[in-house]
Order: structure tokens, then sequence, then C-alpha cells
């Protein structure tokens, strides 16, 4: 038997962090299994869905690479079969028309049996279910209807998704006996849960896929993160997507719901870069970097200076604006920094401003004899010189070291800076 799943998303919003966990494992269960993974668009309400939110999930999926392996189906464009399917089961008495709509027969004695393969066995009792509506009286089909009907014509095995679905799962399985279908094997998967542990919201994190991508997050580093919520095998903290299909099992999947952490995502994020080609990244970042203003290229040693800056932030947003100083000039200094470090650090600025001008080479090894030479000429530890510098030069005391940080700016640049701060401790 060939493995086939699928991720069936609503187009009635933007792609949810939570749907992208449910696609990814879907995904890598099928290719584990040298199966296919699919993608079908469940846009039955014809208010809500809308083709915006369609192209966009679409994009999303592209970017993180979980590409379907066939042609995308659309139920809007199925409601013929639906129609045909409910009105075969009123022919077969086991369906009847109620108020213009079609309900299903749904025979009250004994109950429901979900094989789950993460929560086990449920018996579910039957005369706890209605007699269930399967075509409306606007001939739409209801969600249970058309979803069994869809995964049973795209040979889907198994059923991978959120846990809230569960419940739904009797009513499906009634649907898939009425239909005489063989049916499919389930997984349910834990919510995704805020840090309060209720169910993510945007009052806890952005839930948008696309707004990680925006905010400079690699789609190694999403699925990475996600992969572990609510799964794990490994005390592997930092792997790709082909790893994760090598060594993923069902049977690691847990119950408990797994609670969506930001920082665990800017930490797994830092690790993805740190492990990129510094060419790779400086193409990732490119587009940051012209809305900032600025093109690596036009700077001295452009890759040196993101090789060094390229740990200081959580992501490719926040690395451009570290680096943007670098490169152009700064509106205002830190105002904490400015106060702990610059206000009284005259005669630092003042040693450097002159010494600085002087060198005919600038080179790390040349201006670290400055550095060196100044240790000793103003009887300073390294930190009442360092952070002054930097703050003079960048408006922040965060950097790379100290001749690094000033080599990688001009010298001009470097002079014209450090004369600005001495106006400005002068005029406070």
């Amino acid at each position: 038997m060939k493995v086939i799943t699928r991720f069936a998303p609503s187009p009635t919003g933007y792609l949810h962090i939570g749907g992208v966990r449910t696609a990814l494992f879907n995904y890598v269960f099928a290719k584990k299994h040298k199966g296919n993974f699919l993608v079908r668009i469940e846009d039955t309400d014809k208010e809500r869905s809308k083709p915006e939110y369609i192209d966009a999930i679409m994009q999303g999926l592209d970017w993180l690479g979980l590409n379907s392996d066939q042609k995308p189906i659309k139920q809007s464009e199925r409601f013929g079969v639906y129609k045909e399917e409910a009105f075969k089961l009123v022919k077969a008495d086991k369906a009847y028309e109620d108020d213009g709509a079609i309900r299903l027969k749904i025979n009250k004695d004994g109950s429901t049996l979900v094989k789950d393969l993460v929560y086990g066995d449920i018996e579910f009792p039957n005369k706890e279910l209605d007699d269930l509506v399967i075509l409306r009286s606007d001939e739409s089909p209801t969600y249970h209807f058309c979803n069994v009907i869809d995964d049973n014509y795209q040979n889907v095995t198994h059923i991978i998704r959120g846990e809230d679905h569960l419940p739904n799962t009797p009513k499906q399985i009634q649907i898939v006996n009425a239909l005489g279908y063989e049916g499919f094997e389930y997984v349910h998967l834990p919510l995704v849960l805020g840090e309060d542990r209720k169910r993510l919201s945007k009052r806890h994190a952005a839930t948008d896929l696309m707004s990680y991508r925006q905010e400079g997050y690699l789609p190694e580093a999403v699925l990475n993160m996600l992969a572990k919520l609510g799964w794990s095998n490994t005390t592997e903290d930092i792997f790709d997507l082909k790893k994760l299909v090598e060594i993923f099992e069902v049977q690691d999947i847990q119950k408990a719901g797994a609670v969506f952490d930001i920082e665990r995502l800017n930490f797994v994020n830092q690790a993805h870069i740190a492990n990129m080609k510094i060419d790779s990244l400086k193409q990732e970042l490119d587009s940051f970097n012209k809305k900032n203003g600025f093109c690596l290229d036009d700077h001295h040693d452009g890759e040196y200076l993101l090789e060094l800056c390229k740990g200081s932030a959580n992501n490719l947003s926040e690395i451009s604006l570290f680096i943007k100083p670098f490169l152009l000039d700064f509106d205002d200094y830190n105002s904490e920094d400015f106060d702990k470090y610059l206000k009284n650090s005259e005669a630092v600025i003042d040693y450097f401003k002159n010494n600085l001008n002087k060198l005919e080479t600038w080179t790390e090894e040349s201006i670290e004899k400055v550095v060196e030479a100044a240790k000793n000429d103003l009887s300073l530890p390294m930190p009442k010189i360092g952070l002054p510098l930097r703050v003079a030069l960048l408006g922040r005391a965060k950097s790379p070291q100290l001749n690094s940080t000033i080599f990688l700016i001009e010298k001009e640049k470097v002079i014209e800076r450090l004369s600005k701060a001495l106006e400005i401790i002068t005029e406070h």
C-alpha cells in the first residue's frame, strides 16, 4: 500500500503556524514511507474563502519546501460530485431529505471505534451522534461529507491532523461506512499552545506564517522548531527537513499539548544562520538590507562584516539593522548607553580621534596597536575604552571586537563620528 497523506487548509485566512505544523507532519510521514504528500483546498465556505488566501497558503508551503506531489484540488470545483453522492445515499435509504437539506441516518445503537495511532482506541457512543447534515438546502456540502469523499477520491491512507478534530472522527467514520469506503488510518496531533498553555492565538505570538518570513526567520528554522512541538526522539536540537524524514516515527508523537516559544524559535534560527555559508546568508539578507537603505556590496569588506555580525541577532531583519550603522549614519545614540559609557569619556574619544587619524594603513593590525597603546597611555581597563568607542561609532555598546569594529567603518567616517561625539559630550 502506497502511503498518501494530505494537508487540507481552508482559505478563510492566512496560513496559521499550527496548520504549518500539521502540513509538516503529513509531509514527513509520507516521505518517510516513500509516499505522496497532497494539498487540497477546502474552499466550500463561499463567503469567507478568498483567492488571496489560497495564494498565500501555496506561497507559504512553497517557501517551506512542503510541495504537493500532485496538483492541488479545490472542493469548490467538485460540488456536483458531493451532490451526486448525497442523493445516492438517499436512494439507498442511508440518508433522507429534511427541510431541503439531506441528513445521514445514524444507527443509535452501539458505538463507533476510532483507532488512533497516537491516542489509541477510543469508543464514541452512537447515541450521542445526531443525524448528520451532509448537504445543505443550498446544495453546498458540509465539511465532514466532502472531506471523506475527497480523501477517498485522492486515495489518502493516513489522516494526520490536530487533536481538536478527534471528536469529528466518529461522524466521518459513519460517512465512510455509509459510502462503502475502506476507511483510513488516523493520527491526531497535540495542539500547539501559547505559553499560558491555551491554544495558540495572536495574543501569544504572530500566528501567520509569512510574518515570520518577513521578520527574517529561515524556513529551515521554522520547520525545525515546529517539528519539536509534540514530537521528540532525538537529543539533537538542530536538524533539517531531510534529517527529520530520516528520524521521524509516529510512535514518538506525544499526547500533551506543545508550547510554542518564540525564544526557542530564536535559538533555532540563530543556529541555522550560523550554519549557513556566508554567500548564501548574504543573498538571504539582501532584501532586508535594501529595505534599510544599503547594500553589503558597497562595503569595503562586506562578507567579513557579515561573518562577524551574523551571530548578533535573532533573525535576518535584526542582523540587517545591526549592520546598518557600519554603512549609514545613525540618528541617535542609545540613551542608556550614552549616559552609562560615553558622556564622561571625552579623553578616550579625543585620544582615538587623534591617533587613528595618524594611521597611514587602515587594518585591524594597525588599529589594534592604537588600542593597546591606549590602555597604557590612558591607564584604563579595556571596557572603559571599548564601550565608549562603540557608542561613539555605532550609537550603541554592542559590536564585534573593538579593532574589527573600527576597521569595518571607513576611516573618514570614524574620525567624523568621533568628532561629533566630542561635540555632543561638550554640550552635555
